[in-house]
């Protein structure tokens, strides 16, 4: 077995776990808004006093006894605030949960106190805790992670594993063990100290970049997310727009494309002022995600314009039918700011890849189609019938031809 130097590695586990404290304690200054940071950054600080107190309490004239007693305390009580800091960035908060958790802190002192003359003991009790908190907190960080948090969190579990694993060994040496004199001679502790480092260094550097990626993702998402209605905004419609497109190339599969406007929407900012005209938006947001289905997407591509992509419509009388249902959703009376207002928008739709192939084709006979259904209704007549939507799109479509034979040729060649 290797034999490894004991003060050695104990003034390396001192050092690394000093640099991960003020790491840690960055990082949670940095994501202040982040669940779990914060837990995180008190487990470091807690753990790293008494690594400090194995090393030194020689020097510190502690007994050896008392600081062990400490030394094992903190270390499970570190665990166990690496779950619950784990728990709530995987967004599972719960205070009840902690009001319970916490329970357990005075019984790892009281066994820590109790076994501290009795190794086997010790570490029968102490080893057990910390291998299932460890356990439990590499399954957290693997459950439902998705793309690149695979790789970050894969990691964390890793090093989790490795320490489990670890923990896991000494305790089936504390079972096999005829006398504490031969436990402490093992060259395992060696190892097991330097397990201790590598996790150290492992789970600090894990944590970090996972906590960067989920900054980078908000980051993402705050730029493709409309700030006042939540909605996605113009950009994150880009994309999906040609998603969409792909994707009705691949499989054949039609989609339809909806543009909706709110009629005499600045009067309200007039009257009203702007923050009803926001408290307005918001509703109509609302209303948008109470009508859209799993595969539908709706956002707000700016202004009063709101969009609607609707996958599996294959015929007109398919988007007929879905604008009635979205006008039946989105107009109607609001209480706004303690006014009531009636919602009234304008509708204009496109049917891909009958009416275009492209996004700007599809969005130019979309915006015609509303800006025609806006007209008729300050006119004072009824809100286009699907005869009428039929008969745009039939217009739009005799200004087209060869666009339209260009998509029969792509759905033709799949």
């Amino acid at each position: 077995m290797l034999k490894l130097d004991k003060p050695t590695l104990d003034l390396v586990i001192v050092a690394a776990s000093l640099v991960s404290m003020l790491v840690l304690i960055a990082v949670w200054r940095i994501n202040r808004q982040m669940p779990g940071t914060a837990w995180w950054a008190a487990a470091a600080s807690l753990v790293t006093p008494g690594f400090f107190l194995s090393m030194f309490f020689v020097d510190l004239g502690i007994p050896r006894q008392l600081v062990i007693a400490i030394s094992n305390s903190l270390t499970l009580t570190t665990l166990l605030l690496m779950l619950e800091g784990t728990l709530r960035f995987r967004g599972y908060p719960s205070l009840t949960r902690w009001r319970w958790g916490a329970m357990l802190i005075p019984v790892f002192v009281l066994m820590a106190f109790a076994n501290r003359d009795d190794a086997i003991h010790r570490y029968l009790f102490h080893d057990t805790v910390a291998t299932i908190l460890a356990l439990c907190m590499a399954a957290i960080f693997l459950y439902r992670s998705r793309q690149l948090e695979i790789m970050t969190h894969g990691i964390a579990t890793f090093f989790l594993m490795a320490v489990a694993a670890g923990f896991a060994g000494r305790w089936l040496l504390a079972f096999h063990a005829s006398s504490q004199q031969q436990l402490v001679q093992e060259p395992y502790m060696g190892v097991l100290s330097l397990i201790g480092i590598l996790f150290t260094m492992g789970w600090t550097f894990s944590v970090s970049t996972a906590c960067n990626l989920r900054a980078q993702k908000t980051i993402l998402d705050m730029a493709r997310e409309d700030t006042l209605t939540g909605l996605p905004n113009r950009r994150h419609f880009d994309e999906i727009m040609r998603r969409y497109i792909a994707q009705g190339g691949r499989t054949e599969t039609g989609f339809g494309f909806i543009l909706a406007d709110l009629n005499d929407f600045k009067q309200v900012n007039d009257r009203h002022g702007h923050q009803a005209g926001d408290a307005l938006l918001i509703e109509v947001a609302q209303r948008l995600r109470k009508f859209a289905r799993d595969a539908d997407f709706v956002g707000r591509i700016g202004g009063d314009e709101f969009v609607v992509l609707s996958s599996g419509i294959h015929d007109q009388q398919q988007l007929n039918s879905t604008m009635q249902r979205l006008r039946a959703s989105l107009d109607g009376p609001a209480q706004v700011n303690g006014v009531m207002l009636d919602i009234h928008t304008s509708l204009g739709a496109a049917r891909w890849p009958r009416d275009g192939v492209s996004q700007d084709r599809l969005m130019q006979i979309a915006d015609q189609r509303m800006y025609a259904d806006k007209s008729r209704q300050k006119a004072g007549r009824q809100a286009p019938l699907p005869e009428l939507v039929a008969d745009s799109s039939f217009a739009f479509e005799q200004r087209e031809p060869a666009e339209a034979q260009v998509a029969a040729s792509a759905m033709r060649g799949h």
